[in-house]
């Protein structure tokens, strides 16, 4: 494949590697050497105080951040702001375009998108969430009908999510499903766990930490809690409805921590009140052995075998998460390994890279 020039713009809500973006940071740090090893040229705008991943330019761009879309209201309004990171980190890639082949949104925010026909670059937007702000969709839409936008979603159930993506091609059109990845060196195999159970998201209202809780409690068993508090008052109410159970918080925590407490678990709760893209903690848990009990939607419901590596309940139904976690501690661990396996970091690059040949100018 040639060497393509690729710039990647962050999402504006915090620097690259403060936990603020949620797993997409876990992927741009991962995709960024793989892609810069296989001979391409990786730069990336993000807001300043971010991590450099080996082999790529970072782009500090000074900035207040936007609030996120995961905890916003669909019927929010979108307000330009002089001196907001979303408009300096766009406004930077304009002044870089000419250096590169490709440039990658990797933000659900109206601006990127309404600005894309403005580039003389191809601009394609990879959105990491499903829909949630009505005003964004719609510039969305205005850009895809009118031709000249192209797309890369993690699963067919985000696709789903945006009402004028349903009835679109998943294959050989404009839009790309990357799914996601996972470094399996990293997160390694544990065959014998301990008796606890596992959480991992960032601790806000749409993750569902209380219905992990509800579970921990009925069935008496220790819960690590591991992520980056981004609602305080959440936080607390989830912390004050504990009665009895034990919570143990451990942080946001890097890799090699995480994989202690996924190989250490017995079970992995994903609880989400929302449909999830992907499903990180999925991929990771699944790589050091530990079974996902998940609600059966969004990204989850396609990485997780039912009765294989894992069980899927009923949306809100923690009757049936408490009788998933009991079959998850018959399932084969080395099932769960064997499926993470299928999700590496090397094909989720493929995927991206072939995404990226598909909209650079060829020649």
């Amino acid at each position: 494949m040639d060497r393509i020039r690729i710039l990647m713009v962050m999402p504006p809500v915090g620097p690259l590697g403060s936990g603020e973006a949620g797993g997409v940071e876990t992927f741009l740090m991962n995709l960024a050497p793989i892609l810069a090893g296989r001979g391409h040229r990786v730069g990336i705008v993000a807001p300043e105080g971010s991590l450099v991943p080996p082999g790529a330019a970072v782009y500090q761009v000074e900035g207040n951040a936007s609030p996120s879309a995961t905890r916003a209201d669909r019927a929010a309004r979108y307000h330009a702001l002089t001196g907001g990171v979303l408009e300096n980190m766009w406004e930077q890639a304009l002044g870089l375009e000419r250096e590169y082949d490709a440039i990658t949104g990797v933000s659900y925010d109206w601006l990127p998108y309404y600005l894309t026909p403005f580039f003389r670059t191809p601009v394609g937007h990879w959105i990491t969430i499903g829909s949630a702000i009505d005003e964004v969709d719609r510039i969305i839409e205005k850009r895809w009908r009118s031709g000249g936008l192209t797309l890369a979603l993690h699963t067919s159930a985000q696709c789903r999510t945006f009402s004028f993506l349903r009835d679109e091609p998943l294959t050989g059109g404009r839009i790309h499903l990357l799914y996601g990845g996972v470094d399996t060196r990293v997160f390694e195999y544990r065959a014998e766990p301990e008796n606890r159970l596992c959480w991992a998201a960032r601790i806000s209202p749409e993750k569902g930490l209380e219905d992990a809780v509800a579970v921990a409690r009925a069935l008496r068993m220790p819960l690590d809690v591991c992520g980056k508090i981004q609602d305080e008052g959440y936080w607390n109410a989830v912390m004050g409805g504990v009665h009895g159970a034990e919570i143990v918080y451990h942080g946001f925590l890097g890799p090699a921590q995480l994989r202690q407490r996924y190989g250490g678990a017995r079970a992995m709760l994903m609880t989400p009140k929302w449909t999830e893209a992907f499903g990180n903690t999925a991929i990771e848990s699944l790589a050091c052995g530990t079974p996902v009990v998940a609600y059966d939607q969004g990204g989850p419901a396609e990485i997780v075998e039912h009765g294989t590596s894992g069980m899927l309940a009923a949306q809100g139904d923690i009757a049936g998460l408490i009788a998933g976690v009991k079959a998850a501690f018959q399932l084969d661990r080395k099932a769960a390994r064997a499926r993470a396996e299928q999700f590496s970091f090397e094909r989720m690059a493929d995927r991206f890279e072939a995404w990226m040949a598909s909209i650079a100018p060829k020649g």
